[in-house]
């Protein structure tokens, strides 16, 4: 996948503002703690664009920086980090069978496991509320072979936007949380049906 990031020259040097009490903001929690963890747990997880993202991020950093050294604010980093990789495990091991599949983040905020996991062959989807896309949009271009979805979760058009002839591997990392067992168990069997 040519990863277009970062090689857009001046416009990809320009700051995205997060304002505070929005939607945006709740995707700076995950994205900081994957940044943490690959600079304090190298030899546990790596990550290549949290850091990166980061610094393109206009926002108050500072509520974060004074609780990297707690061991509880490391654990919960920790934590969200290995999940993260428990996905990308479970990702990567799809594709070894069904190379040409869909890639689908449900959720996706800042996330970047479908385009770690890509292994050259595979689609990419990356759904989520418009404003959240928007933001995405400006701070991590889609790829080859990538799709960023603005949609609303509960709105199941958004399946027909999703080319799964050659399977699909659907994932949501502290998404569900925002939804109700109904909810749930409906998109479960819409995407199953």
């Amino acid at each position: 996948m040519t990863d277009k990031y970062g090689e857009d020259g001046a416009a990809m040097s320009e700051k995205i503002r997060i304002e505070k009490n929005s939607v945006q903001e709740t995707l700076i929690i995950p994205l900081y703690g994957r940044k943490l963890c690959a600079e304090q747990f190298p030899s546990l997880y790596q990550d290549e664009y949290a850091a990166k993202i980061c610094e393109r991020i206009d926002y108050d950093f500072s509520q974060f920086k004074s609780k990297e050294n707690s061991a509880v604010y490391q654990f919960g980093a920790l934590e969200g980090a290995m999940r993260e990789k428990d996905m990308l495990w479970e990702i990567t091991d799809y594709l070894k069978s069904h190379p040409k599949a869909a890639v689908v983040n449900l959720g996706c905020g800042l996330n970047m496991t479908g385009r770690t996991a890509d292994n050259g062959t595979c689609r990419i989807y990356n759904l989520d509320f418009p404003e959240v896309i928007n933001s995405r949009n400006e701070l991590i271009p889609a790829g080859e072979r990538e799709e960023n979805i603005a949609c609303d979760l509960n709105d199941f058009s958004w399946m027909d936007r999703i080319n799964a002839e050659d399977g699909a591997v659907l994932y949501a990392a502290g998404v569900f949380h925002y939804f109700t067992a109904q909810q749930i168990r409906d998109m479960v069997i819409a995407m199953a049906e």
